[in-house]
């Protein structure tokens, strides 16, 4: 089976719409009311949105953020402001507005929302029943809705890498047999833009399959370029976005904040490094070593126009993140049309790739922090280690 890519939508949604529409990369789209308001969704062309979700983020329900007031269904603005012991009263009539608002959009599936808890809970999922789960199942089944349905699993790093933990939840997941498919993503700190955590990614990986093998659908929300990784996990669809608060996440976006933030430096993926590299950088790297240029870069129309301005891009600029969008569904493409074992190789064979083509930049540009090849050893350890479990064995 292939590989479903859909576009994590953030802050300039209409570069994704763009880059889906016009350079037909993925395979739909995931909205995010914290960046678009009902007015701009409502406002989508029904053909797009009949491709796409909706993702309600009811992470942070006492968030104050203006676009998700839009919503009627939103927690803080349904109840007059969000508390915990007295959503209960409220979470009906929440699941009523926000299951209305996604089949009046004819989205493609009904996503059922849920709370982002920081900690590692013991009644996790007692408390996810209670504010959403529950509620949900009970208009859905009055309303007879026939669209897939699918839940909302946000975790942590540190729920991920806990075996009994993950066992529970799939356990507590797989008594819903409403339940078509999960909306899985996973908050995880480091000091790196790349995941290096071995144990995570595999501990990841395991999960999803998991999943799988109770036959439930699955989409990985929030992923950066591990996303290639999860190829090994048959029939999923896997995100990619423009902005990093879509390509990891985190509970900062829901939040209001009157601290100014220097924008960072411009990067552009280099998909044969598996890395998004400062611009600077890569400019060096194009004009000093063409031949390993040539071999780790795919020329876009919005990349060569990057290089050829007279000044460098913004990290605030369309192009280089549908430069993004074209070749990393090139990647994602390329992989699916690959047998599993096929797609393993292939996979191993472009990370040792990169090690080599990184050891050759090595010689005489010393990468930035986050561009360097720290990342690549890890993720072929973990492919190999999923291999010999689950592949080749």
């Amino acid at each position: 089976m292939g590989i479903n890519l859909y576009h994590q939508v953030g802050h300039c949604s209409n570069w994704n719409i763009e880059s889906y529409t016009q350079d037909s990369t993925g395979d739909g789209l995931i909205f995010s009311p914290v960046h678009q308001s009902a007015t701009q969704i409502g406002s989508i062309a029904s053909e797009i949105k009949s491709e796409s979700f909706l993702d309600p983020q009811y992470y942070l329900p006492s968030s104050q953020k203006k676009k998700l007031h839009t919503y009627d269904f939103f927690p803080e603005l349904i109840s007059s402001g969000f508390d915990t012991m007295d959503f209960a009263n409220f979470a009906r009539k929440s699941a009523e507005e926000c299951i209305k608002f996604q089949l009046e959009n004819d989205f493609d599936r009904i996503i059922i929302p849920a709370r982002y808890f920081d900690q590692m809970l013991p009644n996790y999922t007692e408390s996810q029943e209670v504010y959403t789960v529950k509620p949900f199942l009970e208009v859905i089944e009055k309303l007879s809705v026939s669209k897939p349905i699918f839940i909302t699993l946000p975790l942590t790093s540190h729920m991920i890498l806990n075996e009994a933990y993950r066992i529970h939840l799939l356990n507590w997941i797989t008594t819903f047999p409403e339940i078509d498919g999960v909306y899985l993503f996973s908050s995880n700190e480091r000091k790196t833009k790349q995941i290096t955590d071995e144990n995570y990614l595999f501990s990841y990986l395991e999960f999803c399959r998991e999943l799988k093998e109770a036959e439930l659908e699955l989409v990985i929300g929030y992923l950066n370029t591990e996303g290639l990784l999860f190829s090994l996990v048959e029939d999923i669809t896997i995100t990619m976005g423009a902005f990093e608060n879509t390509r990891m996440f985190s509970l900062d976006k829901f939040l209001n904040s009157d601290d100014e933030r220097r924008g960072p430096k411009s990067r552009i993926y280099v998909p044969g490094l598996f890395n998004w590299i400062q611009f600077s950088q890569a400019k060096e790297i194009r004009s000093d070593y063409p031949q390993v240029w040539h071999s780790v870069y795919s020329n876009t129309q919005y990349g060569e126009a990057a290089f050829n301005a007279p000044t460098d891009p913004f990290f605030n600029q369309a192009g280089l993140y549908k430069d993004f969008f074209i070749n990393y569904s090139n990647q994602v493409t390329n992989l699916g049309e690959l047998g599993l074992k096929d797609r393993y190789n292939t996979l191993r064979s472009q990370l040792n790739e990169a090690n080599a083509k990184y050891s050759e930049i090595a010689v005489g540009i010393d990468l930035e922090l986050h561009g360097r090849g720290d990342h690549i050893q890890p993720w072929l350890n973990v492919i190999n280690k999923y291999a010999r479990r689950y592949i080749n064995g």
